[in-house]
Order: structure tokens, then sequence, then C-alpha cells
């Protein structure tokens, strides 16, 4: 499992697929696309306008979650800065990353950092379903 910093995230394509731009190391950035690994999420391009309302709801609920349109070079921890991460091994049969977006934040006054799984928390809200390949 590989962990990158994200640099920027360039565009929330639906529920579960984002476009981000990592750090690599060295000052060397790479864009990549990124499928949400273990969720699915209703598709918001379809004819089925119910499922395309869930869809919908479930990009914009991303966009939030993710603060879309900002650069994420990160704030100083001992300011009670936050920055993404991105955890990823493998690409998924349609040549998208599969990883997993963490948030980091630290609460200044505990000096504790604290991390929140934005997959899993598509999930808990209701957004999203476990789903880890195969037929839905």
């Amino acid at each position: 499992m590989y962990e990158y910093k994200v640099c920027s995230i360039d565009k929330v394509v639906d529920g579960d697929t984002v476009d981000l731009t990592v750090d690599l190391g060295f000052k060397i950035h790479h864009k990549l696309r990124v499928r949400l690994y273990g969720i699915d999420t209703p598709e918001a391009r379809t004819r089925d306008l119910e499922e395309k309302k869930r869809g919908l709801a479930a990009k914009k609920r991303l966009k939030e979650l993710l603060g879309v349109g900002g650069m994420f070079v990160g704030i100083p921890r001992d300011l009670g800065g936050a920055y993404f991460v991105l955890r990823t091994d493998k690409k998924g049969k349609y040549g998208r990353y599969l990883g997993t977006i963490i948030k980091r934040e630290t609460v200044v006054e505990e000096n504790e950092e604290v991390e929140t799984n934005i997959n899993d928390r598509l999930v808990e809200e209701g957004h999203a379903v476990r789903y880890y390949g195969g037929t839905r």
C-alpha cells in the first residue's frame, strides 16, 4: 500500500471518482483519476431520474467533504491545519487507481492528529454502499 499527499483535488467526476494531483516526492507531482475503493454510489449520468437524483447528491456531498476548488498543499499542523492523503496500491479494470482518501487534521487543544476516512464517511451518511467489484 502506498500513501501520497494530495496537492489538489482537481475534479469530482461523480460520487465515487475524483481527479487528483499527488506529490510523489522531490517536488514531482502526478495527475491521476481515482475510483474510491470499497464503495459504490448511484450513477449521476443515467436516465433513471431517482438514481440520478441520489447520484448528484453523492457527488455534491463528496465535493463538500473534499472542499473542491481549493489547493491542499497543507496548513502547518501546529496551526490546526488539514490535508488529504491517498492510499492506493493498484488500478481497477478501467485503468483508474483504486484508493482511499484520508483527511488528516490536527486538534490544536489536544495536539492530536485526527483521521477521517472519506470513503467510509460516504457509506456512513448513506450516499454509498460497500462494493469490492463483481456484480452489484
